[in-house]
């Protein structure tokens, strides 16, 4: 399992370094330390997820080994290139200057099948080996389709973030083989369609997915499942691809409808986050029975009981007995709510590939612990020595992330001499940023709001942008660091101001 030295390059591949273009969603940095578990393959949760991590190939597809020999797309052709002949029978081919060799040279030659002729040749297309550029293209290789929760009940428990880190994993392990992943949110509304068929749209599509911040109120799992049918189906370049789900949700679905749109190709997996379970309504459990979906013999009776009360309510007219049908419904709609009927295993039931993780304890899972705590003071001291060298907008993104992300550790720390430690650690980072920007500290006794000095790092405004997202969460910590925002908001201000004016 990867340690908190790998932050940094971890963030990079993230892409919080640059392209920032809005503020970013709550403790990001808590998909780097689910990522690490999930990268260490003696973990439980690792264990689980691997039969997802890597999905079976296509069926009847045969991967390219290295030492394959590349000459194996040969179109038909006309072409032709000098060879020499193969056989004696071979001789009425040959060039016909030959002819005129002496008899005896002619018949040596023809001996040892040096003589030339005319050769059929085809045409060679050698297929592109970019492998070392970290990800390949071939038609024979798996289609992904994925179709990603985003309804508000992923909040609780840090699911988001669980999410986002097995999509992250998932995608980083396949992404040589994958010949071309789709990718679709869900929640009260099915999102737009995403691609990745090359390294570029794979770090786009990895910096769209790790930044999204919008939960809706619902989970509009069929009508997601129907997009993505459909697209398989209407889109050639997508036939036979496989459906990744990654959802907390317990959603009823139409079985029925889902497998007439399926065909014998299509398989479907599903990652379910948590346990969360629906119980069949009133009118659900009448529909169930009516379909014969129901096998116990109790509730069957009772449905029956109340279908025929309500039957003599519509009919009867004194009060007197509408009273008491009235008294004995009640008592039987009481008896059907004890009797809790599980609903919306559905997917459970169409899905090849079904896996359902635990919620983790945020506690156990986040606190630092003594060699994190080592880690994280070796990368502000080598941060420190880096700016003391040369400084760059970038050292001053990194120092505002791993600011983060002790906050982020702090919350979850239960030990009141490591949580000193991971304080001791941020109030040097907010410190070196206010060195490095050229800002009032708090200990600057001079320091007003308005008073703030002469930046010692000239900085664009992308780079002033993107600072002001990185530290905007973080208002309530004190004058100095509100001081600091406000000095970088103040900056790009001006820059626009300039912008205008030019």
């Amino acid at each position: 399992m990867s340690t908190e030295r790998a932050f940094f390059p971890v963030m990079e591949e993230f892409g919080f370094f640059s392209h920032i273009y809005e503020k970013l969603p709550p403790d990001f940095t808590a998909i780097f330390e689910i990522a690490r578990v999930l990268e260490d393959e003696t973990s439980q949760l690792s264990q689980k997820l691997e039969v997802m991590f890597k999905l079976p190939e296509p069926v009847a597809s045969k991967r390219m080994d290295k030492a394959e020999d590349y000459h194996r797309y040969t179109p038909a052709g006309d072409r032709f290139a000098a060879d020499l002949i193969t056989s004696y029978h071979d001789v009425a081919r040959v060039y016909p200057n030959q002819w005129l060799y002496p008899e005896e040279i002619f018949l040596q030659r023809l001996a040892l099948r040096e003589l030339w002729m005319p050769v059929s040749k085809h045409g060679v297309i050698l297929p592109v080996d970019d492998t070392e550029q970290g990800f390949t293209f071939d038609s024979r290789k798996q289609k992904v389709y994925v179709l990603f929760d985003t309804s508000r009940s992923m909040s609780a428990h840090h699911r988001i973030h669980l999410a986002k880190a097995i999509l992250y994993i998932f995608l980083k392990r396949n992404k040589t083989d994958l010949g071309h992943i789709s990718f679709r949110t869900f929640d009260d509304h099915v999102g737009d369609l995403h691609t990745a068929v090359d390294q570029v749209s794979y770090e786009a599509l990895m910096r769209y997915v790790l930044r999204i911040t919008h939960l809706g109120e619902a989970t509009v799992l069929q009508k997601a499942l129907f997009q993505a049918l459909d697209d398989i189906q209407e889109k050639e370049h997508l036939s036979g691809a496989e459906v990744l789900i990654i959802t907390d949700g317990a959603v009823s679905i139409d079985e029925d409808a889902i497998r007439s749109k399926m065909d014998e190709n299509i398989e479907i997996h599903t990652v379910k986050i948590g346990h969360a379970q629906v119980f069949a309504s009133e009118a659900q459990i009448a529909d169930m029975v009516a379909r014969g979906q129901v096998k116990d013999r109790a509730l069957i009776e009772l449905q029956a009981q109340k279908a025929e009360i309500e039957h003599q309510l519509r009919v009867i007219e004194g009060a007197a007995r509408r009273n008491s049908l009235e008294q004995m419904l009640n008592g039987v709609r009481r008896q059907i709510a004890q009797h809790k009927v599980p609903f919306g295993h559905e997917l459970e039931n169409i899905s090849s590939v079904y896996i359902n993780i635990d919620d983790f304890n945020e506690s156990e899972r986040f606190r630092a612990d003594h060699e994190t705590i080592d880690d994280l003071e070796a990368l502000a001291k080598a941060l420190e020595e880096e700016g003391k060298e040369f400084l760059t907008p970038e050292l001053t993104k990194k120092l505002a992330v791993l600011h983060d992300h002790i906050q982020f550790l702090q919350k979850y720390e239960t030990d009141e001499s490591l949580r000193e430690r991971l304080k001791n650690i941020d109030d040097h980072l907010r410190g070196l940023l206010s060195q490095f920007l050229g800002t009032p500290t708090e200990s600057d006794s001079n320091a007003t709001e308005a008073g703030t000095q002469r930046a010692q790092l000239p900085m664009s405004e992308e780079d002033t942008r993107d600072m002001k997202f990185l530290l905007e969460a973080d208002l309530s910590l004190g004058k100095s660091w509100g001081v600091l925002l406000k000095w970088i908001w103040e900056r790009a201000k001006d820059f626009r101001q300039r912008f205008r004016k030019g």
